[in-house]
């Protein structure tokens, strides 16, 4: 969400609405065995339904839109991640000068750790296991700033024994993940981490939900209201109600990723 203007957000919000709206026109005529003759109603309800999510995602997407602009204003200015992780790497490149295959195949900063398609990558090939230690240390000390990361152990397949380094990375990082709330994903020959955010304060969750339950659950009501039908309004508002507040809790609930 950082290159989006807020005229953009307006324009999401209505593709949204107008996708879900012309979903529910026609399930409804579906619903109702192909019967045009209650255009009206069908309307109506695609009405109701689109109104009712474009103004889901124009709070929620607002409320991201103003925290991530926020933080970012706030952020002070530092050097580039990969400069800095490649600063902070820079003493394995000269202690692994001395392993033997080195003048074969030497761990160099410039090669083994890089950007692959916009994630950072650490490649641990051509390490041994004691240095390969030492950068997941440093990778798990460096959480604060350092945000996803690729670290490519390889499956082991030339090695003259069983594997070492990839079970050493993942029981090792398996001990921090949840701690440092990262998410561990498994590929064949590397795990990546993956920030999942810290989950919000009271304060910060009690203002989400004033600024979404408010607009939400006023809509939510009105559109259950109608969507009851004759006879069934006031059950279908306190429906509406309920789930207007369920959904901005929900919605207040989310983890501010990096």
């Amino acid at each position: 969400m950082t290159d989006l203007r807020p005229r953009d957000l307006f324009t999401l919000s209505v593709v949204m609405g107008l996708m879900l709206g012309t979903m529910s026109f026609f399930m409804y005529i579906f619903a109702n065995g192909m019967d045009v003759t209650n255009l009206d109603r069908a309307i109506e309800i695609g009405g109701l339904a689109g109104g009712s999510t474009a103004l889901v995602f124009l709070c929620y997407s607002s409320v991201r839109y103003i925290e991530r602009n926020r933080r970012l204003a706030e952020a002070p200015v530092e050097i580039d991640t990969l400069d800095r992780l490649q600063m902070l790497l820079h003493p394995i490149e000269d202690a692994s000068a001395s392993l033997p295959w080195a003048d074969e195949k030497p761990w160099t900063i410039s090669s083994h750790v890089r950007r692959d398609r916009g994630v950072l990558s650490v490649d641990l090939h051509d390490l041994d296991v004691k240095q390969s230690k030492v950068i997941i240390e440093q990778i798990i000390a460096s959480r604060d700033w350092l945000g996803r990361v690729r670290i490519i152990t390889g499956r082991g397949l030339h090695s003259k024994t069983v594997p070492k380094i990839r079970p050493m990375v993942i029981e090792r990082l398996r001990q921090v993940t949840g701690k440092l709330n990262w998410e561990l994903l498994l590929k064949k020959g590397s795990v990546t981490l993956r920030p999942i955010g810290d989950a919000p304060t009271v304060k910060k969750w009690i203002l989400r939900f004033i600024f979404l339950g408010g607009p939400i659950t006023v809509s939510f009501a009105f559109a259950f209201r109608d969507l009851a039908g004759d006879g069934a309004h006031e059950q279908g508002m306190q429906v509406g109600i309920v789930l207007g507040i369920l959904l901005s809790g929900l919605l207040a609930s989310y983890r501010e990723r990096q």
